[in-house]
């Protein structure tokens, strides 16, 4: 039986979340290995050093900075060996395989086999290539998904992986087990999604840098937060992204700003001359572009991995480059190195402006908008299953459903241990379950383009998920005693039950203001306002399948909210504990408008009023725009032949009232099995 949400069904539960409760994601008391501390500075590699047995950490020994120089040069190369989630073949229910483009040359490709394409003929060349000259840094960012691929299945390039980290001369980048797109669920995931990381490098003998670059170039200020939380020390802002929300700077970035009291520097972007320092940026990028054949639309990615080897001339090219760049005067620098040189030539931190959630490339992708509810840019072009096969809102709400199925798992798992009764086998049960989470979480699952099999594997992900947290549940139950039980994921409290609670109606009420909704031609739209209180209300929006046939594209759903002031007040992705406000006119948006995640599902309204979306029924991006008064939640991935019901709580009160409201809904429920 699928958990019931009983807060927002109960009056007196909404008033009882005033009364707080403690943060499920506290900061961390872990800090990065040792050998990651002496890698947030710089080195000036020399000679190469002899190779250490596995498990024997070795930490570089980092160089004094040298204030006389002035020319950095670095690059940040961004690895996802889950680029294509799933591979080039997937399997249909029906059980046969699909292909991408149904390209007979992509028969074979599994999940397996991409992997190790990208990590055969992507990753190793470039390391080939820096191992050939130790004087050049190099930023290296990848989930540890993938470190835990190479480590398992390619022992020759995990020890030539080893062998340049622990010389000083690549700089290991990882924020994240998978490539999630944290920015859109609770701090919890990625918290312990970190945690798992911090494991896998030290299992692999690997330094981990303070620098956080991640999947999608997500930023935001609680990206910043979290990473100093975490121990991490320097965050990279992507270019496009700031360009977004404020404009481009008439003189360029500062090499070094402040953000949530922690070091930002703009990743991509030249500095502005006055601050006495020139850096240029060799690569910033996926990495699996750099190393393979190209034709005139550019390079080839891993999508096109039966047609793309490492192509030798391409590599040669690079390093051509690098060694003009060293021989133009740069120091070749690690970020870490560059950020240390910042701080001893005594440049300071200019504070950042309000930075807003979003991705590394904003403008072309509505910054998070394709990957919560925006159609792909090339929407059934390539193949008539690209694009059209896509299931935003179907995958997000699925993961937040098996999110939080975990979440009260590992709640009744914690429970009985405590009792003394622990189920054998539950814990490596549940950290499996944490996993395919994070694989589920993959922002290619919706992502830019995805393909039929990388959308299916988010789904099919899912559904595992939910089925292995319900087997284990059962045994959980038993060993409480009771057929049903109450998790409080607030507080961590499981109430055995003899019968799950029996929810009261909710009475019908008049809409407190007009909303609108948005549907393709041929279907139905119904509304239903209910009444929690006097100050909270529930929305629930059902839109029919289409029966437009052939005749018009039936796939977008909108509900617009109004606005009734200027501001942008929400809660940043990762701050779960306090809602930020800012004017509208304290940004430039650079296409007039911006797309945010709302990890908690709170936006406000003005006037008071706060609109709160039940996450796991809706989990789209909201948009909101100086030039719109509505704010808008949109999907354009509902399909033809889909209905939808998406639900709202609408509350009129505090900014910590809707806060906490918001927790209780989404992040910390009390769930009923």
């Amino acid at each position: 039986m699928h958990a019931r949400l009983r807060t927002v069904l109960a009056a007196a539960l909404l008033c009882a979340c005033a009364c707080g409760g403690e943060s499920k994601t506290s900061k961390s008391t872990d800090v990065l290995a040792d050998a990651a501390s002496a890698a947030d500075g710089g080195v000036d590699v020399a000679a190469d050093v002899q190779q250490v047995p596995l498990c024997k950490m070795v930490s570089p020994t980092d160089a004094a900075p040298d204030t006389t120089r002035a020319k950095f040069a670095v690059s940040i190369f961004h690895f996802n060996v889950e680029y294509v989630i799933g591979g080039l073949e997937y399997p249909a229910p029906d059980g046969t395989k699909k292909t991408f483009l149904n390209k007979a040359a992509n028969v074979g490709w599994d999940n397996a086999k991409t992997e190790d394409y990208i990590v055969e003929q992507t990753f190793l060349p470039i390391l080939e290539m820096y191992d050939k000259h130790p004087g050049w840094g190099v930023d290296l960012e990848m989930q540890a998904y993938m470190v835990e691929v190479i480590g398992e299945r390619h022992p020759q390039v995990m020890d030539l992986l080893r062998k340049l980290a622990q010389r000083g001369q690549v700089e290991l980048i990882s924020f994240h087990y998978a490539a999630q797109f944290f920015l859109a669920f609770p701090k919890e995931d990625l918290h312990r999604s970190i945690q798992r990381t911090r494991e896998i490098f030290a299992k692999y003998c690997l330094p981990l840098s303070g620098v956080v670059f991640n999947q999608e170039g997500q930023a935001g200020q609680g990206r910043q937060q979290m990473l100093l939380q975490e121990g991490y020390s320097v965050g990279v802002f992507p270019k496009n992204l700031w360009k977004y929300q404020h404009g481009e700077p008439k003189t360029g970035h500062w090499p070094l700003y402040s953000s949530e009291g922690g070091d930002l520097i703009i990743g991509g972007a030249g500095v502005d001359a006055a601050s006495g320092v020139s850096l240029a940026w060799n690569f910033m990028d996926d990495g699996e572009l750099r190393a393979v054949g190209k034709t005139s639309a550019g390079p080839y990615n891993p999508y096109f991995a039966a047609d793309a080897p490492t192509d030798a001339a391409r590599v040669a090219e690079f390093e051509q480059e690098l060694a003009n760049t060293e021989k133009a005067g740069y120091f070749m620098a690690r970020v870490s190195d560059y950020v240390r040189h910042l701080h001893a030539k005594n440049i300071p931190a200019q504070p950042a402006p309000p930075l807003l959630d979003g991705t590394w490339q904003a403008p072309s992708t509505s910054s998070v908008h394709k990957w919560l509810g925006g159609r792909g840019i090339q929407p059934g072009v390539l193949t008539p299953g690209l694009g059209t096969d896509e299931a935003d809102n179907a995958v997000r709400t699925g993961n937040m459903q098996a999110r939080t199925d975990v979440a009260a798992l590992q709640a009744m798992a914690d429970s009985l241990a405590k009792q003394g009764k622990p189920v054998a086998g539950l814990e490596a049960a549940l950290r499996a379950m944490w996993e395919d989470v994070w694989h589920a979480e993959v922002s290619d699952c919706t992502g830019i383009n995805p393909w039929w099999g990388e959308i299916q594997f988010g789904l099919d992900r899912n559904a595992k998920v939910q089925s292995d947290a319900a087997a284990w549940r059962a045994k959980a139950l038993t060993a409480l005693g009771k057929p049903h039980a109450d998790v409080n994921l607030q507080t961590g409290a499981v109430t055995p039950l003899d019968a799950l609670p029996v929810i009261p109606a909710l009475p019908a009420v008049a809409a407190p203001f007009e909303i609108t909704v948005t549907a393709a031609t041929g279907r139905s739209i119904d509304q239903k306002w209910q009444s929690l209180d006097a100050n909270s209300y529930w929305l629930t929006i059902h839109v029919g399948a289409s029966t437009c046939g052939d005749e018009c594209t039936a796939n977008e759903l909108s509900v617009a909210f109004p606005r009734f002031d200027d501001n942008i007040t929400y809660s940043p992705a990762l701050i779960e504990d306090a809602v930020r406000s800012y004017p509208l006119s304290s940004f430039v948006f650079l296409h007039k408008e911006t797309w945010l995640p709302l990890a908690n599902g709170l936006i406000g309204l003005g006037k008071d009023l706060w609109v709160i979306k039940a996450m796991r029924t809706v989990h789209v991006a909201a948009r909101i725009s100086p030039d719109d008064a509505m704010i808008v939640f949109n999907d354009e991935t509902l399909h033809d032949t889909g209905t939808a019901t998406w639900q709202f709580l609408v509350y009129k009160g505090t900014a910590a009232g809707a806060l906490q409201a918001a927790d209780r809904l989404n992040l910390h429920p009390t769930v009923s099995y």
